[in-house]
């Protein structure tokens, strides 16, 4: 597939994923669903990539949310078919088995939260701002909202469902929506910490990690706790278990291969 709406971009082991629609904020229509739903499985397939930088192009905006020129004259089934069509990107992103890692600077809004908040870390710069105005043109927030809950709680939730208002990074982060606030001269430093961090750690481990974590999103607690402690008996069969915790007794830094 020939990319048009996103870049992408493989470094090492990390892959970049760019939005690439500044002109209107980056904001998602179909073809943005199917490209970047194309790129993340390939991500997916490929052993090397340990982990995947979300960016956006522009500077004005992570995602200003779905593209309404996209959807403003769809009839009520085509509207549907287009939730269900963001909720299967979206939950691709909530289980794929690479960490993905989302640099907000500038609007993220509706669907681009929703994207964001699928993702598994965000940090954003001091000017970026969070929010759900789906109400303020007469619908409710939907699809992957529903995580919201679990992540800043149902009060928290509902102050952005009912009142439309932004949320600036600082609150953001105090209500534990995002992971860390910087300036947007610090970005770059910032994302690269935390990448180089991710990059080094093992990949058979955090991919078993996150499949941990979604687990006890989607189950109950018992459920989640045996899957938890069944795939960790898995993962204790990898070399990157055996070369992690011999490192740790010889006090050297470990080498994981993901094997």
């Amino acid at each position: 597939m020939k990319l048009k709406t996103i870049l992408f971009e493989k470094k090492a082991n990390r892959a970049v994923i760019t939005l690439d629609r500044p002109d209107v904020l980056n904001a998602i229509n179909g073809q943005v669903l199917d490209e970047l739903e194309t790129v993340l499985n390939d991500c997916n397939k490929d052993p090397e990539i340990r982990v995947i930088l979300l960016q956006a192009a522009g500077g004005k905006a992570f995602c200003a949310g779905i593209d309404v020129e996209y959807v403003k004259d769809m009839s009520p089934l085509e509207s549907r078919n287009i939730g269900v069509r963001l909720h299967d990107v979206f939950y691709l992103c909530r289980t794929l088995s690479k960490v993905i890692f989302v640099v907000v600077n500038g609007l993220c809004l509706g669907a681009g939260l929703e994207l964001a908040v699928s993702c598994d870390l965000i940090v954003a710069t001091e000017k970026s701002k969070f929010g759900l105005p789906n109400i303020n043109v007469g619908i409710p927030a939907i699809v992957e909202a529903a995580v919201l809950p679990q992540a800043i709680g149902i009060m928290n939730t509902r102050e952005l469902c009912y009142s439309g208002w932004n949320w600036d990074a600082q609150k953001a982060l105090a209500r534990g929506l995002i992971n860390e606030v910087c300036t947007e001269e610090d970005l770059e430093t910032r994302t690269e910490k935390w990448l180089n961090r991710l990059e080094t750690r093992s990949p058979m481990a955090l991919m078993t990690q996150k499949e941990i974590i979604h687990q006890w999103m989607t189950t109950n607690i018992e459920a989640a706790i045996d899957f938890s402690i069944n795939t960790v008996a898995l993962n204790w069969m990898t070399k990157d278990q055996k070369e992690g915790m011999g490192a740790f007794l010889k006090k050297r830094k470990a080498e994981f291969s993901g094997e």
